[in-house]
């Protein structure tokens, strides 16, 4: 029901990053083996981000008064990744049981609500792969940043930085769009369920009206017990009707309020970061383009690709939850 496809959820997984399940089955308990691995998985960015900071440092003494400005709003991005990444591959070790305490409950409510026949999320799970694509045609385009003595660590730092932002963004959006189709199928029952109790009304209406024209002629009437007898018993199904969609809905809320708790600090870091790539892109163009010699329009294109990358992923953030607002 968490709109990931089997590709998607084995790359996490293969990167550490693994929370969700495949569609609407509860996940698999959470193991030790598999928090080890991301902490491997981490452990090993973080020696390399260390190496690439010594060297950063060293490198300063080189750098001439023009170009500073721009090499330190570079490493700041680079500090940023480090600092988002490091909350997305924390939040995955530490709380993976919460996780998988989450998705178990969603996956029940899935079943009351959908049965065995849960629908499949393909434009959701085509957005993170356009996502993904952009990414690696803008890191490819930024070719010139995988310089010096140590170009592969740079590069490795760079681009596992960018892919674990972007994957924290994605299993955000995937979840709240989980919970918005349960919202959304909930309340299409509810107002299937008041159609259905308003054309039966009319029928009712209808028949009495009927029976009222037909009595002069009838030679005996229903008795006054039937009447009362079906009007409780429908005031009970209605009633068992309604405990059961408001158990439903606190399910549900339940649910998001547990999400809000795993979520809150890497959505504070997320928008954080996002708002700073999103002034300090532009910035940066307008530095590199007046004090080094580069191909302007190369460059230009590499600049305007981070920029839609950083927007979508601030839409990943406030679109899926603003849909299960209006839910």
């Amino acid at each position: 029901m968490f709109y990931a496809s089997k590709a998607l959820t084995v790359l996490w997984r293969l990167t550490g990053l693994g929370t969700l399940s495949l569609s609407s089955s509860p996940p698999p308990p959470s193991s030790r083996l598999s928090a080890a691995y991301a902490a491997i998985v981490y452990s090993a960015y973080a020696y390399l981000c260390s190496v690439l900071v010594l060297e950063r440092l060293s490198a300063y003494r080189r750098h001439e008064s023009g170009t500073f400005q721009i090499h330190a709003i570079r490493d700041t991005n680079m500090a940023l990744l480090f600092v988002t990444s490091t909350a997305v591959y924390w939040c995955t070790t530490v709380y993976r049981r919460q996780h998988a305490r989450v998705y178990a409950e969603h996956a029940a409510v899935v079943h009351q609500l959908f049965g065995t026949a849960a629908p499949v999320g393909r434009a959701l799970d085509a957005y993170c792969w356009v996502l993904y694509a952009l990414l690696v045609a803008a890191l490819s385009l930024d070719v010139r940043r995988y310089a010096g003595p140590v170009p592969w660590t740079f590069g490795a730092v760079y681009v596992w930085g960018h892919y674990a932002l972007l994957t924290g963004n994605m299993q955000f959006a995937i979840t709240v769009f989980g919970l918005r189709q349960c919202y959304r199928e909930l309340n299409c029952r509810m107002r299937a369920g008041n159609a259905g109790r308003s054309h039966d009304s009319g029928l009712r209406e209808y028949g009495t009206a009927a029976a009222a024209d037909t009595a002069k002629t009838s030679s005996s009437d229903v008795p006054l017990q039937n009447i009362m007898f079906i009007s409780v018993l429908e005031k009970v199904n209605l009633l068992t009707i309604l405990k059961h969609w408001s158990d439903v809905h606190w399910s549900i809320t339940q649910i998001v309020s547990r999400v809000n708790n795993l979520f809150k600090f890497r959505l504070f870091i997320f928008f954080l970061c996002g708002l700073l790539h999103l002034m300090l892109t532009p910035y940066l163009l307008s530095l590199t383009i007046l004090n080094e010699d580069i191909d302007i329009l190369r460059y230009i294109l590499e600049c305007t690709l981070w920029f839609i990358i950083h927007i979508l992923r601030v839409v990943l953030m406030i679109y899926p939850c603003a849909l299960l607002g209006e839910e």
